[in-house]
């Protein structure tokens, strides 16, 4: 075999996308590798309009050219009306009949829409955006996306006309990799409650938005049984418990919980312990770090022997609880980011107090922090003070990273100050930026 023939599609792309359309339809000749690949270079579909009669007329269009093999198409349609939802199943009809590979489709619906079934059904499909408002209840029997790695929900809503249809749905994804979920309002779900795949290695679920009529749902347990997760990024209100929670690959988290729905009956316990093989956790927002604060059992009974890197969110005034029990259970950990340093002291002879949950700073000798970053710095007498505390135990840290709010009177005089601070560790270097 030639060396041109062993070249990767995505290559060979490229290099037809230059010829002219005499030379491609040659080369379509030339092996019936490079007349499917040529074939499906052809149609690139992308629709993106709020008019009512240019909807029609695109997906017209669309209908009379699909007749090759799609690589990409998107539709997105802002205002469609009952009278074109046929024709616009009939172009989706087309679309998959025509092997597409990546298909978005975001509709902005008055009335009730479905989803034609066929789309469910296509072999070819790989990656598959759908959104938005519109609600999947049945699935037909036969429903089956082999070749799907890729699915973003763009606040899309499932029922349960037709048992669950959002666990349906990734029960006929066997190789799905990836699933991204916005607009997770999920009060409104009719749905097992659990997200179960054996093949998903990378979950986003983030909540639209958060009512101040919270209180008139219920925010039940749900479930997270994905042995190969490796990512997960989770924004939501707290639910009320976790009854399955199997992210034994996961590797990173990024967590950010609203905690206005954590009443006393309230167990998180199974989401903590299931967190204990990550190794980057990030907490959004000082609510999620209370989480762990509010359940301190649960929390101090887990070991996170993996853990790398921690990002905690921390203010001035609240205190350390938290960030102090990740270190003391994190024997691993080389890299911290928090935000702010931890004083509240406003009388200037107060600068040198140390609050009480801060031990005086002790639980960082044993700690084997490499590199402390502190994303809110603003160069204040106490938060030197402070900062000269944690320098002075943090034996093996060799980069303090600081940004500085940007202040021009004071940029000479805050670097100063800190390459004057005290360390225990000589090999530490300081690098500041004022942003």
């Amino acid at each position: 075999m030639d060396r041109i023939s062993d070249l990767p599609d995505e290559l060979i792309f490229q290099v037809i996308s230059v010829l002219s359309a005499k030379d491609a339809a040659c080369l379509k000749c030339a092996s019936k590798r490079w007349n499917n690949l040529v074939t499906l270079l052809t149609t690139d579909v992308f629709v993106d309009s709020s008019s009512s009669s240019a909807i029609s007329e695109s997906l017209k269009e669309v209908a009379r050219n699909a007749s090759h093999r799609m690589r990409r198409c998107s539709l997105k349609l802002r205002s469609l009306d009952f009278s074109q939802f046929t024709l616009l199943n009939d172009c989706l009809r087309n679309v998959f009949n025509c092997g597409v590979l990546d298909l978005e489709l975001y509709i902005s619906v008055q009335g009730d829409y479905s989803l034609p079934f066929q789309i469910f059904t296509c072999k070819t499909v790989v990656k598959l955006k759908l959104g938005s408002g519109f609600v999947i209840g049945i699935l037909p029997q036969n429903a089956l996306l082999p070749s799907l790695k890729t699915l973003l929900l763009d606040s899309v809503r499932f029922d349960g006309l037709d048992g669950c249809a959002f666990q349906r749905l990734l029960s006929a994804c066997p190789v799905l990799e990836e699933l991204v979920i916005d607009g997770f309002n999920c009060e409104f779900w009719k749905w097992s409650r659990t997200v179960y795949s054996l093949t998903l290695k990378r979950l986003t679920i983030r909540r639209s938005r958060y009512s101040e009529h919270y209180e008139d749902y219920e925010f039940k347990g749900i479930s997270f049984d994905t042995p190969s997760l490796a990512y997960l990024e989770y924004s939501d209100y707290i639910h009320d418990e976790f009854p399955v929670v199997n992210l034994d690959s996961l590797v990173e988290a990024k967590l950010n919980f609203n905690l206005m729905t954590f009443w006393n009956n309230t167990n998180p316990t199974n989401l903590f312990k299931g967190l204990k093989n990550v190794q980057i956790l990030r907490l959004d927002f000082i609510d999620t770090a209370l989480l762990f604060e509010a359940c301190r059992e649960a929390a101090t009974e887990t070991v996170f022997e993996n853990m790398t890197h921690l990002y905690m969110p921390t203010e001035a005034d609240v205190c350390w609880h938290t960030l102090k029990r990740f270190v003391k259970k994190s024997p691993n950990l080389k890299t911290l980011t928090i935000e702010d340093l931890h004083y509240a002291c406003q009388d200037y002879r107060d600068l040198e107090s140390v609050c009480e949950c801060l031990e005086d700073y002790s639980f960082l000798l044993s700690c084997p922090i490499e590199i402390l970053k502190i994303t809110n710095f603003r160069g204040e007498i106490g938060e030197m003070v402070q900062l000269k505390h944690v320098l002075e135990n943090l034996q093996c840290l060799v980069l303090l990273e600081i940004h500085v709010e940007e202040r021009n009177d004071k940029k000479v005089q805050i670097l100063a100050d800190l390459l004057m601070l005290p360390r225990a560790s000589s090999k530490c270097k300081v690098q500041v930026t004022f942003d």
